[in-house]
């Protein structure tokens, strides 16, 4: 594994449910172009997809196990 791929990483699971969407939002304004960051979540994140896409990132998410989803997050503009 390259040394810091996993470096930038915000992990819903341990977020109160009420505190998820602003976390996110505050995370994403973060990332510059070129840049990323990785959300670790017990559901599938499906509906921020088209969030994240409409503010210029790749989104690819994947599935270590069951209950288990990590959504690799790409600022491409």
């Amino acid at each position: 594994m390259m040394a810091g791929f996993f470096r930038d990483v915000l992990d819903l699971r341990l977020l109160e449910s009420e505190k998820l969407h602003s976390a996110i939002a505050r995370r994403a304004n973060l990332v510059e172009p070129d840049h990323s960051f990785w959300l670790i979540a017990d559901h599938d994140p499906v509906e921020l997809h088209e969030y994240f896409n409409e503010l210029g990132f790749c989104v690819t998410t994947y599935v270590p196990c069951e209950g288990e989803y990590w959504v690799f997050m790409g600022r491409v503009r």
